[in-house]
């Protein structure tokens, strides 16, 4: 080694004015570097609130920190607690931070430029200064205000307690309390986020305790993780089960009672268990009860067997006492289940088979449904189910407002002729479209030319007590409705022969036929109504066995089934 370095000493000393001149050289280099380095470039090895930023534009620099800093959560926390409350960012605060100033302001001076090698050494060696620190009060008074309200109150949290795989653990307590708004403003203006360090403000708080504690919780963490350590014994047709520990712990729910934690079990997280483990075994099926019917009348009833299902509520109940340590086991309640009753309907071909008819469809089928059928011909059959129900109208109050056109034109106060009714349409093709095609905008026209107090008292004029137009809703009955048919069929409405064939016509084009048309024998002269789950249907219908007038509302039902009901009434017929 020393050999070595004595070789080297004499290479050193042979080749002294070579090395010199290099050295010099590379000196005078440096030093020509120094002195033309960019003056928007942050120095060599240069770092910013431990971001390096070496060799960087100045511009980008304060980009990057701006951002960097605008990322960083301001951990919000109470009183003299280590409670964190909140997390947010500056900007929610109303804060903005900005590097500008202080970035600027990171120069390389001459003075420093002219000594060799600073350029290495100088940036690593500058003094950091603070950013700058905008606070918007407003912004800072939004945000406490929506975090506490405009009181400045953080209400306490209660401890309570979770299910975990090795039994009840506490999820801690968190105490509330109230701050002043200018204090609570004052302490989030404070905040001095950095790119590379969160800030952290305390709130000063008057403080109200949760009114359940820890120890409180953890009481009766102990007490249920003891009752329940071996499982939940459970008596099930006999034989005992045994659920558990996991099991029974995720069906329970926590809540502040005063200041203690109740517990209860959710029967909705429990129901999936019994339902798959437990009901299967104490479950026997109903029978079935036949009962045979003629109109109203019970003729014969077969009476089936109850059967039986599992009393969950009940059940759950005996599983509460176990764990309040009332009880060693449970038990698995039953509760009766009555026999399906099954019906053999039969009607008489009479007014009051049709009335049975109507009322039994209407329980045996989704819907509320109100029946008015009377025949014009024949036997005089009538019947009737809740036909003075009143529902809303629907398009089936355009019957009223064509008869209240009709009267006008009978009287000459209107003309067929009548322009610009509607969307450029005559009073004519206007009274058409709205039978025919159910036109709103032509009924609305009509409505608004006539007026509500107009159409009122014609509709009272032929004595329907139940029919109104009012600014919410109209409402008729199906009763009103089959009156006004009946009426129009045998010509007893206020109007001319001419006015009573043109309505009768656009009734027979009507273009909505899936009700009481699909279920009708003979050619139907028909309105419909249809708004939200309402559907109703005005009919006369001229079958082989003689005219008869059929109103039909329902709510919650469909065409389906008002077609199938009117072929059920012809078959009494």
């Amino acid at each position: 080694m020393i050999k070595r370095l004595d070789g080297i000493r004499r290479w050193a000393d042979h080749n002294r004015t070579p090395l010199i001149r290099i050295g010099g050289g590379l000196l005078a280099l440096l030093l020509i570097i120094q002195l033309f380095y960019p003056g928007d470039k942050m120095p060599l090895f240069a770092q910013v609130d431990g971001v390096d930023v070496s060799g960087w534009n100045k511009k980008d620099v304060i980009k990057q920190l701006d951002l960097l800093s605008a990322k960083q959560p301001v951990t919000v926390a109470l009183g003299t607690g280590n409670d964190q409350l909140d997390n947010p960012k500056p900007a929610e605060i109303g804060l903005s931070v900005s590097h500008q100033t202080r970035i600027d302001s990171a120069d390389y001076p001459w003075y420093f430029r002219i000594v060799p090698t600073s350029l290495l050494w100088f940036g690593p060696l500058q003094a950091e200064t603070t950013p700058k620190y905008t606070v918007d009060k407003m912004k800072t008074k939004l945000y406490v205000t929506a975090k506490f309200g405009a009181d400045c109150r953080i209400q306490p949290v209660d401890a309570t307690l979770k299910a975990e795989s090795d039994g009840l653990s506490v999820v801690p307590s968190k105490a509330g309390g109230t701050c002043q708004m200018e204090q609570a403003i004052a302490a989030l203006s404070s905040a001095k986020p950095v790119a590379n360090k969160p800030a952290k403000v305390r709130i000063a708080v008057d403080v109200t305790a949760p009114n359940v504690g820890d120890n409180e919780a953890k009481k009766l963490a102990d007490k249920l993780n003891k009752a329940t350590v071996k499982g939940v014994g459970i008596s099930v047709a006999g034989k005992t089960r045994t659920i558990e520990q996991k099991e029974v712990l995720s069906w329970l729910t926590f809540k502040t009672a005063g200041n203690s934690l109740a517990f209860e079990v959710d029967s909705s997280k429990a129901a999936p268990y019994f339902t798959k483990n437990i009901t299967p075994s104490v479950s026997k099926p109903a029978g079935v009860t036949k009962v045979t019917t003629v109109d109203f009348t019970e003729t014969s009833r077969n009476e089936g067997a109850t059967g039986q299902t599992l009393a969950l509520d009940k059940t759950l109940s005996d599983i509460t006492s176990v764990l309040n340590g009332e009880k060693k086991a449970a038990t698995a309640a039953v509760t009766a289940v009555p026999p399906r009753v099954e019906y053999s309907r039969s009607y008489s071909k009479t007014s009051t088979g049709i009335a049975a008819l109507l009322k039994h469809y209407d329980e045996d089928n989704a819907g509320v449904f109100g029946v008015s059928f009377a025949e014009l011909s024949g036997q005089g059959l009538n019947a009737e189910h809740n036909g003075s129900r009143q529902f809303v109208t629907a398009s089936t109050y355009k019957l009223f407002v064509a008869f209240s056109t009709l009267k006008r034109v009978d009287a000459g106060q209107m003309k067929w002729s009548d322009a610009n009714i509607a969307s450029g349409r005559n009073l004519s093709t206007c009274f058409d479209d709205m039978i025919v095609k159910s036109d709103n905008a032509c009924a609305e026209a009509l409505i608004k030319k006539i007026g509500a107090s107009g159409l009122n008292a014609d509709i009272k004029s032929i004595g329907l007590t139940s029919t109104a137009f009012r600014a919410d809703n109209n409402l008729t009955t199906p009763n009103d409705l089959a009156n006004y048919l009946t009426k129009l069929e045998r010509g007893q409405l206020p109007i001319k022969t001419e006015s009573r064939d043109r309505l009768l016509g656009a009734m027979k084009r009507n273009v909505y036929r899936q009700g009481v048309p699909s279920g009708a024998s003979g050619q139907t002269a028909d309105k419909v109504g249809f708004l939200w789950g309402l559907l109703h249907d005005a009919a006369i219908v001229y079958s082989p066995k003689g005219t008869y007038v059929l109103a039909v509302m329902t709510d919650g039902s469909s065409w389906a089934n008002i077609a199938d009901l009117t072929r059920k009434i012809e078959a009494l017929r």
